[in-house]
């Protein structure tokens, strides 16, 4: 066989090629550990950084004997992130596909452009904050000041590409939510939450749906543990424009959570925690490396209040039951004078509404507020709408803002002032004329005209509440003297509560000729005698002149705080102290006088049906102050008990309630519940009010 010969050149170039291969591998080598090798570290050790705000949780909020009433729970939010969904495909169908499965789900959405939802269009009635960032918008696109509604909605479509195929409310709906999310970029107010605290059903749709730009993202929200107290506890809520400008200040963020009222707003330099600030550290392709916080998120302080939770449900219990007491028998009352013709009125009138303070005489305390109507802080916002129609006005705190004649109850004043002043002593006797006639085109009768009470003393006077009586001693003391017993005992004046009051109306001599711009006259002095005239003071004033005199003049601050400890409990912030605001300058042989002429009146007098056997001493008066002529007088009670070491004293007036005698039986139940309730918990119990 004839061998192959194998030429040197072949085998020279087989035996280079690995050689070579193995050489650019070495020059690759090469050049990635030593030539480059700062260059591919840099890359390999590229990261992105981002940084995000950890909402804090707001402090708890607490009755004063450790029951639970407010704190915090997860709400899942959608979020929509405008470029994300612009850059998307079809962003405005994208809008109406995610209000179909919000609306789908019973929830409602973040829409307040103030234009109509169908054509022909018009602007809707806008709160200060909705024209505010309108004339904001226009004036930013320079659209003219005058622009109408019909025209503005052309602009919306065309500058935000709104499709020629959508009908006009699908257009508006769209435009809606455009201009939500514009509008918060371009003025950079609040974040915008397309719908709040949405169920697990409605998160997983969206995860199906994969909607550009929107997302779930979570907040800490307020969860309410009784359905009791609602205008004290007060809501929270986003900031509004002017709100942020002050809020700014202290260096809140624009999407803050702040208390809108109540004791939210009250105390919320105690609940408002410090936001934290997340840093998430990333590769280049998305791999999480590091999650720090470059600030720890601080928890607000709880807060425990005044309140006993329990006293307050058996307040405003006893209040609602009341008025629904008084008008059912007025129901019965008129379809019976109907029936024979007694009246030709088409309705009968009834009582509309009501308030009840409860305050510890020694302290300065509230027990309890109660307003009626009232409503359910947790489903505030279902029933905004309703509440805002509702013509008994439920949103209003009667307690601290409804302002009331005192009626009779203000006869105590008077009493202090005719004894301290030396008008009359404890024994002195007055004779009861029935009426004074002196003046001429006038005349003032005792509500037992054309009876009379005979020869009458302080501590009578109060038992029957003889006009008469005090006619002729607050005449006697000038009404510049009695305005200032009445400021002392802290009528028409600030009472210290820390949410929002009234301060109401002290008949005066400045009053009238400042205010009314009419001299005053000695007639004016009788009637603010008896509380009339133009004294106008809130159930909670009422309740604190009672106290005042339970105490024998020591006006105390009226307050909701208690204690203020840190979120854990570890550390007291603050604790309050009781605050005397005012003396009532009487001798104690003069306040002994009027406490036995108030247990008289619930001995002997019209509360007697309440207080007559009752096993605790309760010292009490009534008042009915006239409103219209032809309309029902309104109800007003105060009292304090025992009545021979007062703790708590209260104050009951309801709207067109007749007469203050009926509303003995609500201060009752309090009584009730406070001297002999089995459900009154010791200091420092936790419970979850059901």
């Amino acid at each position: 066989m004839k061998e192959k010969f194998i030429r040197p050149v072949r085998i020279a170039i087989i035996m280079l090629i690995p050689v070579l291969f193995a050489s650019i591998s070495l020059l690759a080598l090469y050049n990635l550990q030593v030539i480059k090798t700062d260059y591919y570290a840099e890359e390999a050790m590229k990261t992105v950084m981002s940084t995000e705000t950890v909402q804090s949780s707001r402090g708890n909020i607490l009755d004063r004997y450790g029951r639970l009433l407010v704190s915090n729970r997860i709400s899942y939010n959608i979020t929509i992130d405008r470029l994300r969904l612009v850059e998307g495909k079809k962003p405005n169908e994208t809008i109406l596909e995610l209000i179909d499965c919000v609306t789908g789900h019973g929830k409602q959405y973040t829409d307040t452009l103030p234009i109509s939802l169908s054509a022909p269009y018009s602007y809707t009635k806008m709160t200060d904050i909705q024209k505010r960032r309108l004339d904001n918008y226009i004036e930013h696109f320079d659209l003219g000041e005058n622009i109408s509604a019909a025209d503005l909605m052309a602009y919306f479509r065309e500058h935000y590409s709104i499709p020629a195929d959508f009908t006009e409310q699908q257009a508006r709906l769209a435009a809606g939510v455009r201009y939500e999310l514009e509008t918060r970029d371009l003025f950079n107010t609040s974040d915008y939450y397309f719908t709040e605290d949405i169920n697990s059903a409605l998160i997983a749709l969206l995860a199906e749906k994969s909607f550009p730009g929107v997302s779930v993202k979570t907040s800490s929200v307020r969860e309410y543990h009784t359905a009791y107290a609602a205008h004290v506890l007060g809501r929270t809520g986003l900031m509004d424009e002017e709100e942020y400008a002050y809020y700014k200040t202290l260096g809140y963020p624009m999407n803050a959570i702040i208390g809108k009222d109540g004791a939210e707003k009250a105390f919320e330099e105690y609940l408002h925690g410090v936001d934290g600030k997340r840093v998430t550290v990333s590769t280049s392709s998305g791999d999480i490396v590091n999650t720090y916080y470059k600030d720890e998120p601080r928890a607000g302080n709880n807060v425990t209040l005044t309140l006993d939770i329990f006293c307050q449900q058996v307040a405003e219990d006893s209040l609602k039951n009341k008025i629904e007491q008084i008008n059912q028998e007025r129901i019965v009352q008129f379809e019976e004078d109907k029936k024979s013709g007694k009246t030709d009125k088409d309705e009968p009138i009834l009582a509309e509404g009501g308030a009840v303070a409860v305050i510890k005489v020694d302290s300065g305390e509230l027990l309890a507020l109660a307003s009626y109507p009232s409503y359910n802080l947790s489903t505030f916002s279902e029933d905004y709408s309703s509440l805002l129609s509702n013509s008994l006005a439920p949103l209003y705190n009667r307690a601290t803002q409804g302002t009331y004649s005192p009626g009779s109850t203000f006869k105590l004043v008077t009493a202090t002032a005719g004894l301290q002043e030396g008008i009359v002593q404890v024994g002195t006797k007055i004779h009861d004329k029935g009426i004074i006639d002196e003046y001429e085109g006038y005349s003032y009768k005792c509500w037992i005209y054309p009876g009379s009470h005979g020869d009458i003393s302080v501590k009578e006077a109060i038992q029957v509440s003889c006009n008469y009586y005090f006619y002729v001693v607050g005449s006697s003391v000038g009404i510049d003297k009695l305005s200032s017993y009445a400021a002392a005992y802290g009528l028409g004046q600030p009472t210290g509560i820390e949410i929002y009051e009234e301060t109401g109306v002290l008949a005066s001599r400045s009053y009238k000729e400042r205010v009314i711009g009419e001299k005053w006259y000695v007639g004016d002095t009788l009637q603010a005698s008896i509380g009339q005239s133009y004294n106008l003071f809130t159930p909670l004033q009422l309740a604190s002149y009672a106290a005042t005199i339970a105490s024998n003049g020591t006006r105390y601050s009226t307050h909701l705080l208690k204690t203020v400890k840190s979120y854990d409990g570890s550390s007291t912030v603050y604790e309050y102290q009781p605050r005397v605001l005012s003396t009532v300058n009487a001798g104690k042989d003069y306040f002994d006088a009027i406490h036995e002429g108030m247990l008289m009146a619930s001995l002997y007098g019209s509360a007697s049906y309440a207080f007559g056997n009752y096993n605790i001493k309760v010292a009490s008066k009534t008042g009915t102050a006239q409103v219209k002529a032809d309309d029902e007088n309104n109800a007003v009670f105060i009292a304090f008990a025992p009545y021979d070491k007062p703790e708590i004293a209260v104050a009951v007036v309801v709207e067109k309630g007749a007469a203050g005698w009926r509303l003995a039986d609500v201060a009752k139940e309090i009584f009730d519940y406070y001297f002999t309730s089995k459900e009154k918990s010791s200091e420092g119990e936790n419970i979850i009010v059901p």
